[in-house]
């Protein structure tokens, strides 16, 4: 009896060319999975730190606004005022000024013997050494509305200000109890896609902090209007930090706006 013949032929070329393909589709579908959870990945990781980096700084802002004393005022790249609503590149506001404790400095007091005409550019305060005023500083007298930077400080308890311009009206603390108060001017400006913070610490050292990078909106501050059109100094409106993260920057992923609507009030406004 004769055995029955094997088949012991192999793939045919036909069969060989499918399985390649198929094997070629499926690597292919696998290998564009993970390239796409890898990109979410990374989008969702710029997108995070992005938004962080706002969310800190809008904190921040948000706090220094509310504690403001004085209008905001838009300025420039370099800290100069800027006329109009905006957008500029930053804002600057006053803040109570600081003991070397760190605590809110009092009121102070016009000298009782000092008197002076308008036209002049010193004037004499009552203070102590530890709330003695700086180079810097701010001098506010909202009896006489004066608002003026001081320039020089001579004396310890009893100290002459030179300020930066003269005085507007007539002060004379022979009258009686004139009060008047010492501020921080501070500012929140975008430069080179940085938004930095200026003002002053604890020990009234004035320096600089950069509080958030890769801004993409150079001038990002603006101040809203009156249905007549008039600035309303007194909030800061339309913030629009948007942000994004350098390390995916060449897949072209960044955060969407964060955008602080509405309007930001000053706590008090000293000449008011």
């Amino acid at each position: 009896m004769k055995r029955p013949v094997q088949d012991s032929r192999g793939f045919t070329l036909i069969e060989t060319l499918f399985t390649a393909v198929l094997i070629g589709v499926l690597g292919l579908l696998v290998y564009s999975l993970l390239n796409i959870g890898t990109i979410l990945g990374a989008k969702n990781s710029a997108v995070n730190v992005a938004h962080q980096t706002a969310r800190i700084a809008m904190l921040q802002m948000t706090q220094d606004f509310h504690s403001a004393v004085s209008p905001f005022q838009l300025v420039d790249a370099n800290g100069n005022n800027v006329a109009g609503t905006g957008p500029a590149e930053g804002v600057a506001f006053h803040l109570w000024s600081k003991d070397t404790n760190g605590n809110d400095s009092p009121p102070f007091k016009v000298h009782t013997s000092y008197t002076n005409a308008a036209g002049q550019n010193t004037i004499h305060i009552v203070a102590t050494t530890a709330t003695k005023p700086v180079v810097k500083q701010w001098l506010m007298i909202p009896t006489h509305n004066i608002q003026l930077e001081i320039t020089a400080v001579s004396g310890t308890s009893d100290c002459i200000l030179t300020l930066a311009s003269n005085l507007p009206v007539d002060v004379d603390g022979t009258s009686g109890n004139i009060a008047c108060f010492v501020t921080d001017r501070c500012s929140y400006i975008v430069t080179n896609g940085a938004l930095q913070w200026s003002g002053p610490n604890y020990k009234k050292t004035f320096t600089s902090a950069v509080l958030g990078q890769n801004i993409t909106n150079a001038k990002p501050f603006s101040t809203p209007t009156t249905v007549s059109g008039a600035p309303i100094t007194q909030s800061v409106a339309a913030i629009d930090l948007s942000t994004a993260d350098n390390t995916y920057s060449n897949r072209g992923f960044k955060a969407a706006n964060i955008l602080l609507s509405g309007q930001i009030p000053a706590r008090a406004n000293l000449l008011e």
